[in-house]
């Protein structure tokens, strides 16, 4: 029987196929990257400033069309070992490169305008590509974009749309620049004459909107929009004015930036940050935060006799210039009043006048036409009581009347019936207390009340308020130490009583007990940073910081002092 011929391999094998190496592309590319960065085998050297670059010719005409017509038509760089690029930044050519020898690069703020004018003088089709998704993506939308102004974004965005004429992305990329944060002078030299702008209908209407914001100076707190706010803003808290010992009346602005968190608890100067000084300096004034200006009213200012009184002048802080601007005055000078931001109006609520007459009166303001306007007066004179703007109301509680009755009273205005109503009162009458709210409750906090005796006392307890079951009840935490005449703030469901006096010691204090609400049944009270100075009357809000105005603004870091439910 004969045996069996065995097949060979070739002989088996009957069909074709194609096969392809999934890492081969990547790991040949790697390998000329490598050569790149070891500064072996590459033929020709581009230099930018001076800076030297080692690379191959023939990966960089694979990828460039500038540089393959350099390379293969017999200009004089044809045959150069080293070659001087003008036109493109040392920074810009480094990331080309990096992007020519990997497909990847890392775009961001600080380089992408080298690495723009680098794509577009190259050639660098692809590069253009991955910058123009980034300048839509990352920059134009970005709130976060510290490193470039305005002006150099709509530079970015007409260099890339005049780039091979992407023309056709112009609308979609111009209303993600922000017009409302160039100054006139800009709009009109720069935006304005611009035959980009010129040409697109829809650029015009936002520079023409942009040129009608800063012209409606008073109604700017009401027209903002996304095109009118900083790109970056961090919340911080900030201090405005008060009363201290050896200076009667404080004008200053300051907000909270401690140099080093850790020791942000030591009394010092350095751990708060000092802006543009209010007009003149004032004490037991009112603040209210509306459009992210800040607006001051009323409050008790010294005359050059040394005479002290209310007054009824106001003004507006613009954090994005650093600048204090006058508005109308309010019809009643008022001390120890009430003012809250409701929808497009501030309402300033009683207190006392420059005779310290309590006063009923209730009057708002309205910033498009910048004008105060009576509205629905208090039953009753009312000062020295507290206010906040909870659920779209104004919440008003205790306080003393013209006859010294201290009140326990919680009544809130209603602005579309423009009508006072009554609600459950206080569990205790207060008098130079704060209040505040966190989601759906409204809280009460210091202030003092009277004994059988008629002797003043401090109020430690905090009293909440259920808005919708109209139900007060007191807190199983308490203040560390009474507090009278403080400002208050809230963050995070953390509330910020700040400065104040104390009866007891008869002098004002420089803490900020912070209570933090957060955590249902685990509510914590505990000092919070120092103020630079002992202060009553004084006023506080949280506001957002733009960078260009606190460039070394850190993320608001509240440390404990003392921790503990009490």
């Amino acid at each position: 029987m004969p045996s069996e011929r065995c097949l060979s391999i070739q002989e088996m094998l009957t069909g074709q196929r194609l096969c392809h190496s999934e890492s081969h592309n990547d790991s040949v590319l790697a390998a000329l990257n490598q050569q790149r960065s070891d500064g072996i085998l590459c033929d020709v050297t581009l230099i930018a400033e001076e800076q030297k670059f080692h690379a191959h010719k023939a990966v960089l005409a694979a990828c460039s069309d500038y540089f393959r017509a350099m390379f293969s038509l017999c200009m004089v760089e044809s045959g150069a070992d080293e070659v001087n690029l003008h036109g493109v930044t040392s920074l810009g050519l480094k990331q080309a490169l990096e992007f020519a020898y990997t497909g990847q690069i890392l775009l961001e703020p600080g380089v992408i305008q080298d690495v723009l004018a680098a794509g577009s003088h190259l050639q660098l089709l692809e590069l253009l590509n991955l910058c123009s998704h980034y300048l839509i993506q990352e920059v134009l939308k970005s709130d976060r974009l510290t490193s470039l102004s305005e002006e150099q974004i709509w530079q970015l965005a007409v260099r890339w749309l005049e780039h091979n004429c992407h023309y056709q992305y112009m609308d979609e990329l111009l209303q993600y620049i922000r017009f409302g944060l160039m100054d006139v002078d800009t709009l009109h030299t720069v935006a304005l004459s611009h035959p980009l702008v010129q040409a697109s209908e829809t650029a015009t209407a936002l520079v023409n909107e942009a040129l009608e914001y800063h012209q409606s100076i008073y109604a700017q707190p009401v027209w903002q929009t996304r095109r009118t706010k900083p790109r970056f803003q961090s919340d911080t808290l900030y201090i405005i004015g008060g009363k201290k010992r050896e200076v009667c009346k404080v004008k200053e602005l300051r907000y909270f930036n401690p140099v080093d968190q850790e020791n942000a608890l030591i009394a010092a100067i350095a751990n708060w940050s000092e802006l543009a000084p209010m007009p003149v300096g004032r004490s037991h004034h009112c603040v209210a935060v509306m459009g992210d200006f800040l607006f001051v009213a009323g409050g008790e200012v010294e005359h050059a006799s040394g005479r002290t009184c209310a007054v009824r002048t106001a003004c507006r802080y613009d954090p994005r210039s650093n600048s204090w601007a006058e508005i109308a005055p309010m019809k009643n000078c008022r001390e120890h009043f009430v003012l809250g931001a409701m929808d497009e109006y501030l309402y300033a609520v009683g207190g006392r006048n420059e005779l310290r007459q309590v006063l009923p009166t209730v009057e708002r303001y309205c910033p498009k036409k910048n004008k105060w306007t009576f509205v629905q007066s208090f039953d009753r004179s009312l000062s020295c009581h507290a206010g906040y703007v909870a659920d779209g109301l104004l919440w008003i509680s205790g306080g003393v009347t013209n006859t010294a009755q201290y009140q326990n009273r919680l009544m809130v205005y209603e602005p579309n019936q423009n009508k006072w109503i009554s609600r459950s009162p206080m569990l205790q009458r207060r008098v130079y207390h704060s209040m505040a709210a966190v989601q759906r409750k409204l809280y009460v906090l210091g202030g003092n009340d009277l004994d059988y005796n008629n002797d003043r006392i401090l109020v430690r307890h905090i009293d909440s308020y259920n808005i919708d079951t109209d139900q007060w009840t007191r807190c199983n935490f308490n203040l560390l130490t009474g507090q009278n005449e403080s400002g208050v703030a809230v963050h995070n469901e953390r509330i910020y009583l700040v400065g104040g006096y104390s009866i007891w010691t008869n002098e004002p204090l420089a803490c900020i007990q912070v209570v933090d609400i957060s955590r249902e049944g685990k509510e914590e009270v505990f000092y919070g940073p120092t103020l630079p100075f002992a202060s009553n009357g004084i006023a506080a809000c949280f506001l957002p910081a733009p960078y260009f105005t606190c460039p070394n603004l850190q993320t608001l870091q509240v440390p404990h002092h003392r921790i503990g439910t009490i």
